[in-house]
This record gives C-alpha cells, sequence and structure tokens, in this order.
C-alpha cells in the first residue's frame, strides 16, 4: 500500500490490510529483499524486472494491472484471490 493511503489509515485498519491474502505476493527471497519498504511504483520496478521480463510467479503479475496499491485494491485482489481458492477447492 502507498504510504500516502497508509498514513490515513488507524493502526487496526493498516495491519488488517497489511496480512490480507490479498496484499501478499508470491516472491523470491532476492526479489523481496530488493523491494524492501519502497513505494509501490518502485516495487513493481523490481518485483517484475527480470532476464525473461516477467515475474517468476504468474500470481504475481496480477498487479501490474493497479495503477496504485489502494485499500481498494487490496480487497478487489482478496475478493477475486478467495474466490478463486473457494472455486477451487469446491467450497462454493
Amino acid at each position: 500500500m502507498t504510504r500516502r493511503y497508509s498514513e490515513r489509515l488507524t493502526d487496526d485498519q493498516r495491519a488488517d490490510l497489511t496480512h490480507k491474502l490479498g496484499n501478499l505476493l508470491l516472491l523470491n527471497h532476492r526479489k523481496n529483499a530488493q523491494a524492501n519498504n519502497y513505494d509501490y511504483a518502485t516495487k513493481k520496478g523490481k518485483y517484475f524486472k527480470t532476464s525473461t521480463g516477467s515475474a517468476v510467479f504468474a500470481l504475481t503479475t496480477q498487479v501490474l494491472g493497479y495503477s496504485e496499491w489502494t485499500p481498494e485494491a487490496i480487497e478487489a485482489r482478496q475478493e477475486q484471490l478467495t474466490g478463486l481458492l473457494a472455486k477451487e477447492w469446491k467450497l462454493i
């Protein structure tokens, strides 16, 4: 989540969004360390710069569709991922 949005949230709201499935990305250790606590635009560059030009994990590329990483973007991705999991695991 961008600092601009993060600063507007309460500690509880920030903690809730931080640990949501929709906010998590599959990254190898090196990519995760490269991005550290940078802003969203910088992280996107770090996550997706590879020798082949694409992210290692297909699910990670979903975030390219978001121009900003906002609470609404996190919630939308949360709904998408939990829906896919529920369908795959035949929970619905």
